[in-house]
């Protein structure tokens, strides 16, 4: 990986931990995910109008890859919540941004470009199935393999997989914008968040008139009750994932962004347990060290 991914990775990690253990100390919820796609979507608006005689150059594919992201990352939300809902933000945190790195390096693996990996990556991603093997082990009981499929597990699983999804398509319609020359290095990936949040925010909205009823939350009551908390949300949702998008631009393959941009793995495992009070068992501490040696070894692999 080059210094400028780095640089860029390191501080998107940090906002990806804080707008978490943001959102696990409120009422986590499709309707507020929802509110803080919303905003950001707004506050970036004017880039569309900034642009906007640029905007017949963006192929067609760009604008077909931005409706599926939104799918993909409204799903993700929703799997987010739940899993927070269920349990404790320091194992489920680690484990939703964990798998990922594991999935996409099947996908890579599965299209032929599994020798772009070295020994020292592999070595990691064995270092990272141990970690999350441990991190939900719940030392004194019994051994068995259903405490892994508990609500948390199983919605952090599920999530896990609409980050791989949409960590793919992202990376490719970047590419095709970077590649139309309309546009530089960095504004593909402005541009293209002002498409992503807005089709995260339709997509959302459609998931949340389906669970309206078991999420027993209103748009209006959550804003009211939360709207600070919305604000700074979608601030680092999209700050964070806006470096994240630039940080593609360096680096021969996105498996790469996508497993160093894990070391938020630790920082949120941190901020479970020490700002929102979390039990700081061994399980815990052990599984999240093997994950970040992991994917430091990933990092440099």
């Amino acid at each position: 990986m080059s210094p400028t991914a780095i640089l860029l990775l390191v501080p998107a990690a940090l906002l990806h931990a804080l707008w978490n253990t943001l959102g696990k100390r409120q009422r986590p919820s499709t309707a507020l995910f929802l509110l803080a796609n919303v905003f950001a979507a707004l506050l970036m608006s004017p880039l569309l109008w900034w642009h906007w005689d640029k905007l017949p150059d963006i192929p067609v594919q760009v604008w077909e890859l931005a409706l599926l992201t939104g799918f993909f990352n409204g799903g993700y939300y929703v799997a987010l919540a739940r899993a927070y809902r269920a349990g404790d933000l320091s194992i489920a945190y680690p484990l939703i941004r964990s798998i990922p790195a594991l999935l996409i390096t099947l996908f890579e693996v599965a299209r032929g470009r599994g020798e772009d990996f070295g020994a020292l990556y592999y070595s990691g991603i064995v270092l990272l199935i141990l970690g999350c093997f441990i991190l939900p082990f719940r030392p004194g009981l019994e051994f068995r393999w259903s405490r892994y499929l508990d609500a948390c597990c199983r919605w952090a699983g599920l999530g896990a997989v609409f980050i791989a999804g949409y960590t793919l398509i992202d990376s490719t319609a970047v590419g095709l914008l970077r590649g139309c020359g309309a546009f530089s290095n960095l504004e593909a990936p402005l541009l293209y968040m002002v498409f992503q949040s807005t089709s995260v925010s339709i997509w959302l909205a459609a998931f949340g008139l389906v669970e309206r009823r078991a999420e027993g939350q209103t748009l209006r009551g959550t804003l009211r009750a939360e709207g600070r908390i919305i604000l700074l949300m979608g601030l680092g949702i999209y700050s964070c994932y806006g470096l994240v998008l630039a940080s593609m631009g360096y680096v021969e393959n996105v498996g790469y962004v996508a497993a160093f941009r894990q070391l938020s793995i630790p920082m949120g495992a941190l901020m479970g347990v020490w700002l929102l009070k979390e039990e700081g068992s061994r399980n815990k501490v052990f599984g999240t060290l093997f994950i970040f040696a992991g994917l430091v070894m990933v990092g440099l692999g």
